[in-house]
């Protein structure tokens, strides 16, 4: 199953960058997944009317090209569903010129009112062994150093099925990353080195959505720095410890003056080597 829809961004997507922020890219996709449902006979007022939840659980994306406002985007998306009926959704967004801009991979069910996963006959059942899309994170061990914060997730990020969506646990991990470039790296890094980094991509897997209005523990460390670019890893925990929420991402050294990548500085891998996974 294949569909397309055309977004324009607009100010209010843009980052401190001036660049058209990740989480306007998965607004985009989640939209038009969320269309999906509605050509196939499963309107939102339905599902609501019916108790039914839209459930994510994995998330995968690769951005290419930077955008700004005014930019008008089309979101392309290939859709199957798997023998015990996820939703697998291929991306692909392009500018007007079909460039490509962002490639995105989601997983996520549909379930009824007691849980149980409905089978949406309408969406092909992908054929091959593997599934189209596959995402598994290796597990974090206990004696590795990470810096740990105490998260609260509002209430505001919860969707009309009373949960969070894909955007909400990008935001988690983006606040994350923030928070270990503050207090590790120091913000001030940026011009004393004229350094920045740019997120490439990622890979989230959602074991379980964290609740509206509770307090988690997010786990943040680097996984590996390869030359001009970094792994970083982030783990949320609930109050028990159990595992809800997982994420790598691929961070390009760049020099701030010429946007060109550039070797990972001495001075962020002194800074970062008590958070780093031993080799």
């Amino acid at each position: 199953m294949k569909t397309s829809k055309t977004f324009t961004t607009q100010y209010f997507d843009l980052d401190w960058n001036r660049h058209v922020t990740s989480r306007t890219y998965e607004r985009f996709a989640y939209s038009s997944r969320i269309d999906i449902l509605n050509e196939i006979g499963y309107p939102i007022h339905k599902i609501l009317e019916q108790g039914f939840k839209w459930i994510s659980k994995a998330s995968k994306v690769r951005f290419l090209s930077q955008q700004f406002a005014g930019a008008h985007l089309t979101v392309i998306t290939e859709t199957y569903r798997d023998k015990i009926g996820n939703l697998h959704f291929i991306q692909k967004i392009q500018d007007e010129n079909s460039k490509p801009v962002c490639n995105l991979q989601n997983i996520s069910i549909l379930v009824d009112a007691e849980g149980k996963v409905i089978h949406l006959l309408d969406i092909p059942e992908h054929q091959e062994e593997s599934h189209p899309v596959h995402i598994h994170l290796n597990d974090r061990q206990m004696e590795w150093n990470c810096l740990q914060h105490k998260i609260y997730i509002p209430f505001s990020d919860m969707t009309c099925f009373w949960n969070l969506s894909t955007e909400a646990i990008w935001k988690i991990f983006e606040e994350g990353r923030f928070l270990f470039f503050k207090e590790v790296v120091d913000l001030n890094f940026i011009h004393q080195t004229d350094t920045t980094t740019f997120f490439m991509g990622g890979e989230i897997e959602i074991l379980t959505l964290p609740e509206p209005g509770s307090n988690v523990q997010l786990l943040s460390w680097i996984d590996v720095v390869d030359k001009i670019r970094f792994y970083f890893r982030q783990d949320v925990l609930d109050n028990s410890g159990n595992l809800l929420a997982r994420m790598v991402d691929e961070q390009v050294f760049v020099a701030l003056s010429t946007s060109r990548p550039r070797r990972a500085p001495v001075e962020f891998l002194e800074r970062t080597s008590r958070f780093t996974r031993p080799q």
